[in-house]
């Protein structure tokens, strides 16, 4: 059965939603620290777990979110699976896989990009890996491994993409869809839920801490920070229900971005004598492409605003140069298992769950085991490195004020030209996009990020200056000691 689109709107129309919700949700990511690398850390490490909280819960209502929605008739059974990826033993190597790699490569998908638009030079590295990494996987990895039959097969122990068997509350014998995505969406959020409780109790438990009472602490708790970001995802399934993958994903378009990049050279991955593969059935430039660039955007513009944004290099215990390489395998690790489960944190874990599939729950055994390994492996390569790093020289004092108006000027001038050159050579090379966009569409997407480059530089530069005037201000105002 084919989607029904829920929504009739322009194209252009979906583009301008992700990036809006993009901006926001990487702000806010920025500032909570949403990311399943750091919250592994802090489990394993610390006996905290926070911000693994605050994910679970994001899941967890999403989940609830997305089967009252189908129960109560407002999306149609078909748009909760029919662009769904389908669930196998590529689905578990391949989160297994993923999971291991965002632990070395220091950022989930999410945090990858809120950290790279906050500063953090080891997640642009782990950004070039994830590129490298779909090129390798997009030649002989696709083939070899015969994944273009996989993902279209029906079979004893697989479910192919779309399939209608994906869909949990589908298969309850004697039970209509409907109800049974009320069902299925309740038992997933309390599973969820039951999860993070017992994350809370060891925490509060090995902290000595009672739970804090007022406003305050409500807005600061796991479960309503959880809850707010659980609404991207449910925004994110009425929005696109019928069009496309109405989930939330970032992998694909950011792996795109290798062919976007090659596309003007006339390179495209996956042809030229093997078979067709995902680059060739994905738009190179589509809205999701913007929900990315944006939570780039995003995380800069507010963690500037707040006064967090710092050009950071690795201050692990590893060598710059170890933690660095480190990150960069993890970033290629993290693209080749992404694509063989067809998802990552975002599109596979979160998604796969709030779409309560059998996708998301094999998914999210691998992506566990994935990660577990992986803190430990880190920790070897970590102290490995460690022991041949050398000691960091001091350096001279410089103008906290000073450096932050280079820093953040920079960044801010870089990112926006990026953006706005993205968006112009959109516009000019539409000929040479494997995947043809309707020309007036492709102009349109160009001007918007064009538009959103130099928003990013204005707004940046605006932030940069003020906060440098207030504090040379301030500094002036002080009596000499």
């Amino acid at each position: 059965m084919a989607a029904i689109p829920l929504l009739i709107y322009a194209p252009i129309l979906a583009v301008i939603f992700y990036a809006i919700l993009g901006f926001l949700f990487g702000g806010y990511a920025e500032k909570k620290t949403y990311c399943m690398v750091i919250a592994t850390h802090q489990v394993m490490g610390l006996r905290y777990s926070s911000i693994y909280e605050i994910i679970l819960i994001s899941i967890a209502v999403s989940a609830l979110g997305t089967g009252i929605l189908v129960a109560i008739g407002a999306v149609p059974v078909v748009d909760a699976y029919a662009f769904l990826p389908g669930a196998g033993w590529f689905t578990l190597l391949g989160s297994f896989i993923f999971g291991f790699g965002m632990m070395l490569g220091q950022g989930c998908m999410v945090g990858m990009l809120w950290k790279s638009g906050s500063g953090y030079v080891v997640n642009w590295v782990e950004l070039l890996g994830l590129a490298l990494g779909s090129i390798i996987f997009a030649f002989p990895l696709f083939n070899w491994m015969n994944l273009s039959y996989w993902w279209k097969y029906n079979g004893t122990g697989n479910i192919a993409n779309g399939s209608s068997l994906n869909y949990v509350p589908d298969i309850l014998l004697g039970i209509p869809a409907t109800a049974g995505a009320a069902i299925i969406g309740i038992l997933f959020f309390l599973a969820i839920l039951w999860v993070s409780l017992t994350l809370r109790k060891r925490r509060l438990a090995s902290t000595g801490k009672s739970v804090a009472s007022g406003s305050k602490a409500i807005l600061n708790s796991p479960y309503f920070i959880g809850t707010v970001f659980s609404l991207a995802m449910i925004a994110s399934f009425i929005f696109a229900a019928g069009h496309s993958f109405n989930y939330l994903g970032v992998t694909t378009p950011v792996a795109l971005f290798s062919q976007y990049l090659l596309s003007p050279f006339g390179l495209y991955l996956g042809s030229s004598g093997v078979s067709k593969n995902w680059y060739q059935t994905i738009p190179v430039i589509s809205a999701f492409s913007f929900f990315i660039l944006m939570i780039i955007a995003g995380s800069t513009i507010f963690s500037m605003a707040r006064g967090t944004f710092k050009i950071r290099l690795p201050s692990g215990s590893a060598s710059k140069i170890g933690d660095m390489s480190i990150g960069f395998a993890g970033g290629m690790i993290i693209a080749i298992g992404a694509r063989i489960a067809q998802g990552c944190s975002v599109g596979g874990f979160w998604s796969g769950l709030a779409g309560l599939s059998l996708f998301g729950l094999v998914f999210t055994i691998g992506i566990i085991l994935g990660s577990i390994a992986g803190y430990f492996v880190y920790i070897f390569l970590s102290s490995a490195f460690a022991s041949r790093g050398k000691k960091p020289k001091a350096q001279e004092k410089k103008s906290k004020a000073y450096s932050a108006l280079i820093e953040q000027s920079a960044f801010s001038v870089i990112f926006g030209l990026i953006l706005v050159a993205i968006g112009l050579e959109s516009i000019s090379a539409n000929s040479k996009y494997l995947i043809k966009v309707a020309s007036p569409l492709i102009t349109q997407e160009g001007e918007v990020m064009v538009i959103a480059g130099i928003i990013v530089m204005v707004l940046g530069l605006a932030i940069t200056i003020f906060h440098y005037l207030r504090d040379m201000n301030r500094k002036i105002a002080q009596p000499n000691p």
